[in-house]
């Protein structure tokens, strides 16, 4: 599993996102691994897509949650630009919103990963998928996709302002993971600055772009973020 830095306490009432939903999203839920919770999720879907993309969020005891704005903002984007191409999955981990379940401190998140590219796999058969992680989404959409790369269907995987404070990233999860991976980051990151994304670039063998006058919630930049990402999801 990822191995986990110590963080700072949490709020005790952290800020939520609103619920919000792109159009043609339909709210499921995803069941778990044998034994782990369900996870409550919004699919959307084309006629005939080309792939999907798992979009995983921000740390949940931080206030993350499937609706959080840059989730979001690549979620809309995705479905405007390619929305006949792609078919894409957001979710809440175990013990946020609906989902069943509680905080496992990444762990038990890197199995919710798994369930969601499982269901993937079931709903779009024979289709490539690529696992698109947000700040604590990075470290488990990583560790998830390393995991299940034996399938060899996990063919492109993002990281967006990666969580190197929280996770130790490792080289041996790049190499199970045998796909392209791009990192974005922004030149005003306040959890990875751009020196640490370097690095983790050259340990992971990942391409890099930084997004000028940009903090790690992509204040005024989300829309420019999304609109660089997409083009991403696809090899």
């Amino acid at each position: 599993m990822p191995r986990v830095k110590e963080l700072p306490p949490p709020p005790e009432k952290p800020e939520l996102s609103p619920p919000a939903w792109v159009t043609g999203e339909e709210r499921i839920t995803i069941h778990g691994l044998p034994g782990e919770p369900s996870l409550e999720a919004a699919f959307r879907a084309p006629a005939n897509p080309e792939r999907t993309v798992v979009l995983c969020h921000p740390h949940p005891v931080y206030g993350g949650t499937m609706h959080s704005a840059v989730v979001l903002a690549v979620a809309k984007v995705l479905a405007e630009k390619e929305g006949e191409r792609a078919a894409c999955v957001r979710f809440n981990y175990r013990g946020v919103g609906a989902s069943e379940g509680a905080y496992d401190q990444g762990r038990g998140e890197t199995l919710d990963v798994r369930a969601v590219i499982d269901f993937a796999r079931e709903r779009v058969p024979g289709k490539p998928i690529t696992v698109c992680g947000y700040s604590f989404g990075t470290g488990v959409g990583l560790h998830a996709a390393a995991a299940e790369a034996e399938r060899g269907d996990i063919d492109r995987v993002v990281l967006i302002a990666p969580a190197v404070r929280i996770f130790e990233f490792v080289e041996v999860d790049a190499k199970a993971v045998r796909a392209p991976i791009a990192i974005f980051v922004g030149d005003d990151d306040e959890f990875c600055d751009v020196s640490e994304a370097e690095a983790l670039a050259r340990t992971i063998g990942a391409s890099l772009e930084v997004l000028p006058q940009s903090d790690h919630y992509f204040l005024r930049s989300r829309r420019k973020l999304a609109e660089k990402v997409v083009p991403a999801l696809f090899v």
